[in-house]
């Protein structure tokens, strides 16, 4: 395969070095890579051996392998390896989908969600909005989010809140003028979530398919949406598994619309509508 690749400054990423890292990779954090993203890997790595001076793809990956799961150097590799598309209002039947039908089910509560896979914060920060919307209305008492991702880098975008004007777009109207400062740099403009939502937030660096495990368990919804499909079978099972323990009796998981579990679901989880499961009281 290696051999099919464009040749880099630093050579070409060999098929050696390409199993290497990504059964590191896998190993680590849970996510596999195919064959097919060995030309994508490749071009990724390059701006961390600019950063460092190396002058070959095996170098970096010794030096990686080298430090053990946790050194520094792994962060910042999973800063420009992971894939973090996201934004506002994204798969918006989801959230039609929780402010009609499912919040319903914990009205009067204080209501705590966890976005596992947050990326930069635009999930965390949609349902911070909507969960505003509800307070106000007084269908429940108060609201907290969690965010998750692993990528550090991301995370510290996700806490400073701060993003593209035209990333607005898919804001509602009445939820803008509420819910984003607007700057004053014309050259640059850029909005910022106000400090009320920011306020009931809270970002951490966790890798789910870890033993670590610091996040609470009392919540009502689990988004973890377009992050399942990294993995593979087995690794899903394992991180379905620790989501749903998170999860209150009668709490939800939500995943991605290209995701489904019906083909592993745990034994006290019900599929209740697709993508949308429920752990049984």
């Amino acid at each position: 395969m290696a051999e099919t690749l464009f040749k880099t400054e630093f050579g070409r990423l060999s098929d050696k070095d390409f199993r290497r890292l990504s059964a590191f990779i896998y190993e680590t954090f849970g996510i596999f890579l195919p064959e097919k993203k060995h030309y994508l890997l490749q071009n990724r790595l390059i701006p961390r051996l600019r950063e460092l001076g190396f002058h070959s793809y095996a170098q970096y990956v010794d030096y990686v392998l080298k430090q053990g799961k946790y050194g520094d150097e792994v962060f910042e590799m999973m800063n420009v390896v992971s894939t973090n598309k996201t934004e506002f209002f994204r798969e918006k039947a989801h959230f039609d989908i929780l402010r009609k039908e499912l919040l319903p089910d914990f009205y009067g509560q204080s209501i705590v969600i966890w976005s596992a896979g947050c990326s930069s914060g635009e999930e965390v920060y949609t349902l911070a909005m909507i969960m505003a919307e509800e307070k106000a209305a007084g269908h429940i008492s108060d609201f907290f989010l969690y965010g998750n991702d692993i990528s550090k880098r991301i995370l510290a975008k996700a806490v400073k809140a701060v993003y593209p004007l035209h990333e607005a777009a898919a804001i509602p109207p009445e939820y803008r003028k509420k819910y984003l400062l607007r700057s004053k740099d014309k050259t640059n403009p850029t909005i910022r979530i106000v400090p009320e939502l920011r306020a009931r937030t809270k970002f951490l660096w966790e890798n789910l398919v870890s033993e670590k495990d610091t996040l609470p368990h009392n919540f009502q919804f689990v988004f973890c949406r377009n992050t399942l499909i990294y993995f593979d079978r087995k690794t899903q099972a394992k991180v379905v598994s620790r989501l749903i323990r998170h999860l209150i009796p009668g709490g939800y998981l939500i995943v991605g619309h290209s995701e489904s579990l019906l083909y592993q679901l745990p034994p006290n989880v019900k599929a209740v509508k697709p993508t949308i499961y429920q752990k049984i009281k």
